[in-house]
């Protein structure tokens, strides 16, 4: 079946903008940033960050958070995905710290630049979601402040 040029290049517009439409990589409905400050070390909530997880960190930090994702093994030589179901190391981290390490990349707190910045890929909410993900569902664990 042949169709005119005309009809096939309408067509795969439509199809190009309804995808956009429908996966909302056009529009954000956040209109303000959130202040990355929750106060006295308290765990932010929000629903979502699992999807975010699986999709984005997932690849290297693996489903289950283990630091065993199908690319941990390309991040360079000597390099490991941190294991994010360690709840020993990660209760002496603050939310704050981790939303710094998300959005900010590993680098910007003198931890591996393996670690890329997700300030374009996330919103200041969905990086709060993420911890919150990790939190209840990978590490189990909350901050317990800096062991000595």
């Amino acid at each position: 079946m042949n169709m005119p040029p005309f009809r096939a290049s309408t067509i795969s517009i439509f199809l190009f903008f309804g995808l956009i439409a429908f996966s909302g990589a056009g529009i954000s409905a956040e209109t303000g940033k959130v202040k990355a400050d929750p106060g006295k070390n308290a765990t932010w909530t929000g629903e979502g960050g699992m999807d975010n997880f699986i999709g984005t960190c997932s690849p290297c930090h693996g489903e289950s958070g283990k630091g065993d994702g199908p690319l941990a093994d390309a991040l360079g030589e000597g390099v490991k995905a941190r294991d994010l179901a360690d709840a020993k190391y990660l209760s002496t981290k603050t939310d704050d710290e981790l939303f710094k390490i998300i959005k900010f990349g590993g680098a910007s707190v003198g931890l591996s630049p393996s670690m890329p910045s997700q300030q374009d890929t996330f919103t200041d909410a969905e990086i709060k979601q993420i911890i919150q993900y990790v939190r209840n569902s990978i590490c189990k664990c909350k901050y317990e402040g800096k062991k000595k």
